[in-house]
C-alpha cells in the first residue's frame, strides 16, 4: 500500500467510522491526526491509536478550526498528505417542525465544514506525492426520506462537489472521491435506536446484504480510494457502500426517521 509513511487527517475521529478510518491508517502505517469536538473521547481515541497520532479538538463547523488542524498537521507531523471528510451530524425533522437552528447545525457541520476544511486542506496538499481526499457521504443523500430533508440535502451537495473539487484541484495533484455509507453499526446509531424501536429491521429490509454494516466495512473501502497504488485512476467518484440499497425510484419518499434519533459524528 501506498499508506505507510504518509500523514492523514480525519474528522469526527473520536468513535465509529472515523474511529475505524484512523485505526486503519495507523495499522496501514501513516501517522494521523484526529479531531473531533468532544475533548475527553478525543483524547482516549489518540491515547488508543499510539504515537503515530495527535489529535485536535473543535467543531468543524467553524473554519477556524479546519485551519488549526491543518496547521497542527503540518507543525507537528511535517506536512499533510490525506484527509478525511467525517465529521457529521443527524438531527431529523420535517419541513415544518424542524427548528432553524437546528437547520443551521445541520448545515453548517456537514457541508460549510466540509467545505472548510477542504479549502484549508488543499494548499498544504498542493504537490505531495499521493494527495488524497475521501468525502464521507451517506444513502440518505441518494434516496429522499420524509423527515431526513435538510440531512439527506447537505449529503446530495456534497455529491456535487466532490465532481467538482476533484475537477479544480487534478491541476495541484489531488485526487478527491467520496465513499456513500448505508447504515452503519455505530455508536450514535445505537443511541439513536434506543428511541425508534425496529429501525434496524426496517433498515436490513432496504438492503441485498440484509444486515447494517460494520465501521470496518466503510473504513476499508476509504483506505482504497486514498491508496496512489490501489486507486491512483479514481478521482470524482462517488462509491456506494451500502449493502445494495435499494432505490424506489419514483415511488414514494420512504420515512425512515420517527422523531428522536440524533446522531453526531462531529
Amino acid at each position: 500500500m501506498a499508506i505507510a509513511g504518509k500523514i492523514a487527517l480525519v474528522t469526527g475521529a473520536s468513535e465509529g467510522i472515523g474511529a475505524s478510518i484512523a485505526r486503519a491508517l495507523v495499522s496501514a502505517g501513516a501517522s494521523v491526526v484526529i479531531t473531533a469536538r468532544r475533548e475527553g473521547p478525543l483524547k482516549e481515541a489518540a491515547d488508543g491509536l499510539g504515537p503515530a497520532a495527535s489529535w485536535v479538538a473543535g467543531d468543524m463547523a467553524d473554519a477556524a478550526t479546519a485551519e488549526a488542524t491543518v496547521a497542527h498537521a503540518v507543525a507537528r507531523h511535517g506536512g499533510l498528505d490525506l484527509v478525511v471528510c467525517n465529521a457529521g451530524i443527524l438531527i431529523p425533522g420535517g419541513l415544518i417542525e424542524q427548528d432553524m437552528a437546528e437547520v443551521d447545525r445541520v448545515i453548517g457541520v456537514n457541508l460549510r465544514g466540509t467545505i472548510a476544511l477542504m479549502k484549508a486542506a488543499a494548499p498544504g496538499l498542493t504537490g505531495r506525492p499521493g494527495a488524497s481526499a475521501v468525502v464521507i457521504s451517506s444513502s440518505i443523500g441518494r434516496q429522499p426520506a420524509a423527515g431526513m430533508g435538510v440531512y439527506g440535502a447537505t449529503k446530495a451537495a456534497l455529491h456535487y462537489l466532490v465532481p467538482t473539487w476533484a475537477t479544480e484541484l487534478a491541476p495541484r495533484g489531488i485526487r478527491v472521491n467520496a465513499v456513500c455509507a448505508g447504515i452503519t453499526d455505530t455508536p450514535g446509531l445505537r443511541s439513536g435506536a434506543a428511541h425508534l424501536p425496529g429501525l434496524e429491521q426496517a433498515v436490513i429490509g432496504t438492503n441485498l446484504i440484509k444486515r447494517i454494516a460494520t465501521a470496518d466495512e466503510i473504513a476499508h473501502p476509504v483506505l482504497t480510494l486514498l491508496d496512489e497504488d490501489v486507486s491512483g485512476y479514481v478521482t470524482g467518484s462517488i462509491w456506494d457502500i451500502d449493502g445494495g440499497f435499494q432505490r424506489d425510484r419514483g415511488g414514494p419518499a420512504r420515512d425512515t426517521s420517527p422523531e428522536g434519533a440524533h446522531h453526531d459524528a462531529a
